[in-house]
C-alpha cells in the first residue's frame, strides 16, 4: 500500500520559475522533475505517492484583498477529506503573510501554522483508522531584496518583512513542538531567487527535497508513534 503524503504550500510548493521582469503573464512552472515535490517523489520511489497542492500567494489564515482563495485555512480541511486516507501532512507556508496589505507582526508569526495544523489534529477522517496523520511543519526560506523585480521586495514588507522571515524557523520549531508534530528548517536548504528575491531556483528545490527524502521515511519506521 503505498503512503499517501500531502504537500500544501504556495507559488514554492506549485514550483514556480523565477523571473526577472513582470511579463504580465501567469507565472511559468518548472517540470515535475525540477520541482521538489517531484524530486521527492522520484527518490522516495513507488511505495510513496506525492499530492502536490501548492497555489501562489497562498497565506496561512489571512484574506489577501480581493483575492480570497488565497487564504489557506478555508481549502485546508475539504482537500485533507478529498485526498484521505493520508499518511502525512506537510505544510509549508508562511511567506505570503509577510505581505504589508495583511499587517504582519512578530507576535502572531505563528498563528497561521498553529491553526492549519491544529485543522489536520482535528479532522481525524483523513488519515487511516480515524486517526489524523502526522503533520510536518516547515519553515518557509527567507526572502530577500532582489536583484531583478525589485518591486517584490516592498509588497513583502521590505525590511521588516525579511526580518520577520528570518524569524520563522524559530516561531514554527516552537509551534510544531507544542502541537506535538515534526520540523524542518527550509532556509538550511532553500535561498531565493536574485531574480526576484522570493521564488527558488532548482538547486534549492533539489536540496530541500533531498534533506526531505532522508526525513519523509523516518515516519514509518516500525515502532515510531508519530501520530500525535
Amino acid at each position: 500500500m503505498k503512503k499517501e503524503i500531502l504537500c500544501y504550500g504556495d507559488s514554492n510548493t506549485w514550483g514556480c520559475v523565477p523571473r526577472w521582469k513582470d511579463l504580465g503573464v501567469p507565472s511559468d512552472r518548472y517540470d515535475m522533475d525540477v520541482r521538489w515535490t517531484g524530486r521527492l517523489a522520484a527518490l522516495l520511489g513507488p511505495d510513496y505517492h506525492i499530492i502536490e497542492e501548492g497555489l501562489g500567494g497562498r497565506t496561512t489564515i489571512y484574506d489577501f484583498p480581493g483575492e480570497p482563495y488565497r487564504n489557506g485555512l478555508p481549502y485546508l480541511q475539504p482537500c485533507l477529506l478529498s485526498h484521505r486516507p493520508l499518511d502525512l501532512v506537510i505544510i509549508m507556508l508562511g511567506s505570503n503573510d509577510l505581505h504589508a496589505c495583511l499587517h504582519p507582526a512578530e507576535e502572531r508569526l505563528g498563528d497561521g501554522i498553529r491553526r492549519l495544523v491544529e485543522t489536520v489534529q482535528a479532522t481525524p477522517k483523513c488519515g487511516r483508522g480515524n486517526t489524523p496523520p502526522p503533520v510536518l511543519v516547515i519553515a518557509p526560506a527567507w526572502i530577500k531584496e532582489a536583484l531583478g523585480r525589485r518591486e517584490v521586495y516592498p509588497k513583502l514588507g521590505g525590511e521588516a518583512g525579511e526580518a520577520l522571515s528570518r524569524q520563522f524557523a524559530g516561531v514554527y520549531r516552537r509551534a510544531a513542538e507544542e502541537l506535538g508534530c515534526r520540523f524542518l528548517d527550509a532556509a538550511l536548504y532553500a535561498q531565493p531567487s536574485d531574480a526576484d528575491g522570493l521564488h527558488w531556483m532548482p538547486d534549492s528545490h533539489r536540496r530541500l527535497a533531498d534533506a526531505l527524502a532522508e526525513v519523509v521515511p523516518t515516519f514509518f519506521e516500525e515502532g515510531r508513534n508519530e501520530k500525535s
